[in-house]
């Protein structure tokens, strides 16, 4: 097994809150992100001679000695036990983490490892920085632009593994279709009823995820939306059913339905006509099928928020653009993350 030295590189700073727009503007910029390769670059040097060789088990004894497991500890618990305590940092298997690592490495030869690590564990746990600094040996400043810049690097994984399409010509219900929220803290430049989450009672985003329902494919996300703004039916339509349908978001998802194809969805969708939702003169057969959608759905929606940073009220971002474009970020790089973690052993039931 091969451990890695660590060394804080900078001074102590404040917790990553809301306030650090600023610090995320910057970090965002190709110069900074080379500024922090740098920074770390005697840290994780041997990294680039371990990728070539790794495998599962190595990421999995390599993630574990980051977080306080070494070699011994390791050697004394089951193989199940260990790749348990690694989802628990981590939020996936480490067979997930290499199929991650290894279509980062081809746009991103310089990336390492213990930095995409440290990254999921950001999104898994959700800790502050000081929590961070001590867990991984950086400095807050370093971990605060290094995560961020690692998110953007998985969230450009998306074009890549959401794709609406590819559909059976003989399938009909082709999609499961919902709304998701997620609570955030307050957004204080627009204070507004439109943030309103009934669900959370509390200041939310809104997302409109589908999900392919016979194959483990995330298929379509769109969003973020103040969660008090639009109802799931108009989201889904671009438009409100009062409003002409020439008038409608033609790059809603309404439009994107291929002729003859339906959705799946809840009794919010009633009255779209490419939706289904469960009537009381279907057969009791459909009911089941309709049934078992929505729940995959919903199951999908469960491991999203699994991540601690989707799962718990998001912190991040001082003004409203900053705010919302932080947070698109990490569901959509978190939404690769479960669509990795699908195809390699861990898939949702089948319908």
């Amino acid at each position: 097994m091969h451990l890695l030295s660590s060394k804080d590189s900078g001074s102590d700073d404040g917790e990553d809150s809301d306030d650090d727009e600023d610090e995320y503007d910057k970090d965002d910029s190709d110069d900074a992100k080379d500024r922090y390769d740098d920074e770390d670059s005697d840290i994780d040097r041997d990294i680039p001679q371990l990728i070539q060789v790794m495998t599962d088990q190595s990421i999995l004894s390599f993630g574990l000695a980051q977080v306080g497991f070494g070699e011994k500890r390791q050697v004394k618990a089951r193989m199940s036990l260990n790749v348990k305590r690694f989802r628990a940092f981590y939020g996936v298997g480490p067979q997930t983490v290499k199929a991650i690592f290894d279509d980062l490495r081809d746009n991103h030869p310089s990336i390492k490892l213990r930095d995409l690590l440290m990254t999921l564990n950001w999104f898994k746990l959700y800790d502050t920085e000081h929590v961070l600094a001590g867990r991984w040996g950086y400095c807050e400043d370093h971990i605060r632009g290094k995560v961020k810049a690692y998110g953007k690097k998985i969230q450009s994984l998306k074009n890549d593994k959401i794709v609406f399409g590819n559909f059976h010509p003989k399938e009909i219900y082709i999609i499961s279709v919902d709304g998701v929220n997620f609570s955030t803290q307050e957004f204080r430049l627009d204070p507004s009823s439109k943030w309103f989450d009934h669900k959370s009672k509390s200041a939310g985003l809104t997302y409109e995820l589908a999900l392919a329902i016979h194959r483990q494919q995330l298929v379509w996300i769109n969003g973020p939306f103040p969660s008090g703004a639009r109802h799931d039916s108009t989201i889904f339509r671009g438009g409100t059913k009062d409003t002409k349908k020439d008038k409608w978001d033609q790059s809603s998802l309404f439009f994107k339905m291929p002729s003859g194809k339906r959705a799946v969805g809840d009794s919010g969708y009633k009255g779209i006509p490419n939706v289904t939702i469960t009537r009381r003169d279907h057969s009791k057969g459909l009911k089941k099928f309709l049934t078992r959608a929505k729940q995959r759905q919903e199951s999908f929606h469960t491991r999203l928020k699994s991540f601690h940073i989707l799962g718990h009220r998001f912190r991040h971002g001082s003004s409203t653009k900053n705010k919302m474009q932080t947070h698109q970020m990490c569901v959509e790089a978190i939404c690769v993350i479960v669509q990795y973690d699908m195809e390699n052993g861990h898939p949702l039931f089948e319908v």
